[in-house]
């Protein structure tokens, strides 16, 4: 398969995920779990897309996006994360280093969407306004068009979203790591999501803080003693 073809197959699979979190279905696909392996199915992966997905449904097994809650886009952010893995692997890149670059840019894409999804919701506000409207000049199909722009918003703003973070971070880390040898898989594994959690410590409690902050030290100790 081509990277072209790759990618668009990718922002595919992350807008239809995005629309199973809360738009429509929720079929629970969107899960990291079940989009990261689906993800690594489609470039030939699939092991990376399983370790990918556990890795990040450990990490937002609490993340849930009920009522009002403004949750990280755990779904897509997963796609993308394992999508840069896999093509990275594709093009030589040792594991060592596209796996934690694939969880980092998860973390990235999640942080995005959640920017985004406040987005959406303000445009949703105004739609349902339109409907009302709609509905009090007695047209009726105006709720039902609504709700599909509505839906067809959030695939497409993720969609793309998604697309452009691979495409342009596909090419400009395969030129950068091209030259590099192969690293220390266990350690580049583990202290890289670390350091992306505690960066997601920001948002959180102080005692989560804490246990994350200890993590991304034990991280750095483990890359300088190795």
């Amino acid at each position: 398969m081509t990277e072209p073809l790759a990618i668009v197959l990718l922002s595919i699979l992350a807008g239809a995920v995005a629309l199973d979190t809360t738009a429509a279905l929720q079929m629970m696909f969107s899960q990291p779990l079940v989009a990261g392996t689906c993800a690594g199915l489609i470039l030939g992966h699939p092991e990376t897309g399983l370790l990918i997905g556990t890795a990040l449904e450990l990490v937002w097994v609490a993340a849930r996006p009920v009522g009002g809650a403004l949750f990280p886009d755990t779904g897509p952010a997963s796609v993308v994360g394992v999508g840069l893995a896999g093509l990275l692997i594709s093009q030589g890149i040792a594991s060592g280093w596209a796996i934690p670059l694939g969880l980092v840019a998860a973390f990235g894409v999640a942080a995005l969407g959640r920017l985004l999804t406040v987005k959406l919701r303000r445009l949703n506000v105004r739609l349902a306004e339109e409907a009302l409207s709609s509905v009090e000049r007695g047209d009726l199909g105006g709720v039902r068009r609504a709700i599909l722009r509505a839906v067809g918003f959030r695939f497409i703003s993720v969609a793309v979203l998604s697309a452009a973070v691979l495409v342009i971070a596909v090419p400009l880390l395969g030129r950068i790591l091209r030259g590099v040898a192969g690293a220390e898989f266990p350690v580049l594994l583990w202290a890289a999501p670390i350091a992306a959690g505690t960066i997601l410590a920001i948002a959180r409690g102080g005692f989560e803080r804490v246990l994350l902050g200890a993590g991304f030290v034990a991280g750095v100790l483990m890359v300088v003693v190795r």
